[in-house]
């Protein structure tokens, strides 16, 4: 009873709730989309960088609302997600009946060369990686707007380094990337680009949400993505979950 007045304790949260429902039933409507070409193409078909990003996306499009809007359902939402996607995977893992077998064959089209072991855990560090900056910023009800300068942009740094970061260094990296950094695949047009976009999401931060004020920390904020991109195109980490992180760290300095 406590959990159905939280959701439904103002007309946001029901806008919220029914906004990320869509966005939930988007990403399912992508998987079983690309799991229809494979079947009409090789069994051996993986969805493309491109394919995979889409979920960085809906990421982005999932959090920043709730970043802007209620942090505190943001934060109970995130939580419960992370326990749905734990749930599924050891239904997946064990085959258990009757979905068992058809998540196995759903979501196998989107490994890539990190889920080389049985268990397919890509979704479920994306999730941890913009969450963390949430659940590790002091405190879920703290007011907005409290730690002044970078620090505005704690609980972003998964999406800038992730949601955008990643996804954009990806994309343009491999469709438009010729420079390779050294000892690396990663391109130095899909650093820069990467660069250049947080740096808009940033400003347009700036714009929608008006808790955020940076004083006269740019630099430092410009540096930080910098070394975040960087160490994008170098990590042989999960990126996923070390790219907020470090994000995380930069701005709370």
């Amino acid at each position: 009873m406590w959990l159905l007045d939280f959701m439904l304790h103002s007309q946001t949260r029901i806008y919220l709730l029914g906004y990320w429902v869509f966005l939930a039933a988007l990403a399912s409507v992508i998987v079983l989309h690309q799991n229809s070409k494979r079947s009409s193409m090789s069994k051996k078909h993986q969805a493309s960088t491109l394919v995979r990003k889409y979920f960085h996306l809906i990421v982005v499009a999932t959090y920043v609302p709730g970043l802007i809007y209620d942090r505190q359902l943001l934060h109970v939402a995130s939580v419960g997600c992370l326990v749905v996607f734990m749930l599924l995977e050891y239904v997946r893992y064990f085959r258990i009946r009757p979905t068992g077998q058809l998540l196995r064959q759903l979501l196998t089209l989107f490994l890539d060369e990190r889920d080389s072991g049985p268990l397919i855990l890509t979704h479920i560090y994306l999730l941890l990686g913009v969450s963390l900056p949430i659940w590790l910023f002091p405190g879920p009800c703290t007011p907005k707007g409290t730690l002044p300068g970078a620090g505005a942009l704690v609980p972003y740094a998964g999406v800038l380094a992730v949601g955008v970061g990643d996804t954009v260094a990806s994309v343009f990296g491999s469709t438009l990337g010729e420079i390779r950094w050294p000892g690396t695949k990663k391109t130095v047009e899909g650093t820069a680009t990467s660069i250049f976009a947080q740096i808009i999401a940033v400003a347009l931060l700036l714009i929608f949400d008006g808790t955020v004020n940076l004083n006269t920390s740019y630099s430092w904020i410009v540096g930080s993505i910098t070394l975040v991109s960087l160490l994008e195109a170098y990590t042989s980490q999960i990126d996923n979950l070390m790219l907020p992180l470090y994000l995380f760290v930069l701005l709370m300095i």
